[in-house]
């Protein structure tokens, strides 16, 4: 569950559940993405939903930064965990 704050409250959004086999990298993954969301447009909730989605994926895959999903990877594993 990942608990962020609101313009007058706390709100909570489900973070997706994996098997980790290497953390490593992954709070890099997820802040990237939420920046790059941000700078996109997006509001909050997505950029963070998407910047989940995109930490859970590399944290399936060895190597840090390298396994790190791309775009397409991440919006396609969101469609699939809908």
């Amino acid at each position: 569950m990942f608990r962020y704050s609101g313009s007058n409250d706390v709100r909570h959004l489900p973070s997706p559940r994996v098997e980790a086999v290497d953390t490593l990298a992954a709070g890099d993954v997820f802040h990237g993405t939420f920046a790059l969301g941000l700078a996109e447009g997006w509001d909050e909730e997505r950029a963070i939903a998407v910047a989940s989605a995109a930490a859970a994926l590399k944290c399936l895959r060895f190597g840090g930064p390298l396994g790190a999903p791309t775009r397409a990877e991440t919006l396609a594993f969101m469609q699939g965990s809908t």
